[in-house]
């Protein structure tokens, strides 16, 4: 039995933000050891959604761009552009996701200005580190080059640190030891039994509840059990036959602990299930809303255009092209071309 379909750009997103310095250190500790955690990241995801607008990204399982501050005496700001790649990757693969990171870097380089200067007027140094995660890669090369050579006169070579997040599969009983202490090995656990279980229901349904066990074992509080339960059954979606099953090990686990932090997993399924049904709201008001957006614009251009060809307009016609179809503002906008009086325009 075939697992469902699996959505790791959103839990990614959600755990980066709820677990940014657990991520760092436990896959790149260099770069944890050379940020001050007593000031607080701050995710630019607006800044990013901006910078990347143009650029052609193509499929990302996740970005964020994390300003954070370095211990060293001088106040120096990092910029942290994250981008995690799903899927095995072919040469010409990991040349695009080579191309798209330097395509960030610059942009972002570009949009920044090269200090910054604190609110106490001390100016810093602006710097940003490219990091790539590759969640399916078992390669061991710490970097990436990227390079463009153009008719042997203009050449670019752009190197970046990148995580292959499969070596951990040979190292699985190591992982296993550091979500004792660091619960993105926990993210991290999930994300590569998911790739690894994604045609086999039965043994995701076995993996998925030996990671949540290990929660339990390692005497996680409530919080962050009920936090780590909901991206890993995020990431780890069972076949609809198999999720009774996983209820009854949870319970079974919760009994074994003395714990009920969890169950009833029937409430937390009625919540995924209202979470659901309000995103898909959400979606379908945003739709509703570009739609309308959309309608109103195209009246407002067409009553402009048409004052303008045949002078201020009535009342009666404002109203009907306020309260006319986008089908009828298409026609009418399209009549404009051959008409000689306003009523040629409103012909249907």
């Amino acid at each position: 039995m075939a697992a469902p379909p699996d959505d790791y750009d959103s839990p990614w997103k959600e755990a980066l933000e709820h677990y940014f310095a657990d991520f760092l250190a436990l896959l790149a500790p260099w770069l944890h050891q050379q940020i001050d955690w007593a000031w607080p990241p701050v995710f630019l995801d607006k800044e990013l959604q901006g910078i990347a607008r143009d650029a052609d990204a193509g499929r990302r399982y996740a970005d964020k761009l994390v300003r954070v501050q370095s211990r060293t005496q001088q106040a120096l700001w990092i910029l942290i552009h994250i981008e995690v790649q799903g899927g095995r990757m072919s040469r010409a693969a990991l040349a695009r996701f080579g191309e798209r990171m330097f395509q960030y870097f610059y942009r972002i380089t570009d949009h920044y200005p090269k200090t910054w200067v604190a609110a106490d007027g001390v100016q810093s140094k602006l710097a940003l580190i490219s990091l790539g995660v590759l969640t399916a890669s078992t390669a061991t090369t710490p970097h990436v080059m990227y390079s463009q050579d153009n008719l042997n006169a203009c050449r670019v070579q752009f190197s970046f640190p990148v995580v292959h997040l499969a070596v951990w599969l040979s190292r699985w009983n190591e992982l296993e030891q550091q979500a004792a202490r660091n619960p993105f090995a926990v993210v991290v656990m999930a994300q590569l039994q998911a790739q690894q279980t994604r045609q086999h229901g039965a043994k995701r349904l076995a993996s998925k509840t030996r990671i949540m066990a290990l929660m339990y074992r390692y005497g996680y509080r409530r919080d962050a059990i009920l936090q780590l339960f909901r991206l890993v059954d995020w990431m780890m979606v069972l076949p609809g036959a198999l999720e009774s099953a996983f209820e009854r090990a949870m319970m079974a686990i919760e009994q074994e602990h003395k714990m009920a932090f969890v169950t009833s997993i029937e409430r937390l399924g009625e919540k995924r299930g209202l979470e659901k049904g309000m995103a898909q709201g959400i979606e379908k008001g945003m739709e509703q809303g570009m739609q309308k957006g959309l309608r109103e614009g195209e009246a407002a251009l067409l009553q402009r255009v048409l004052a303008r060809r045949f002078g201020t307009l009535s009342a009666a016609s404002l109203h009907r092209i306020q309260s006319a179809t986008p089908n009828q503002l298409e026609t009418w906008s399209l009549n404009i071309l051959d008409a000689q009086t306003l009523e040629d325009v409103f012909t249907d």
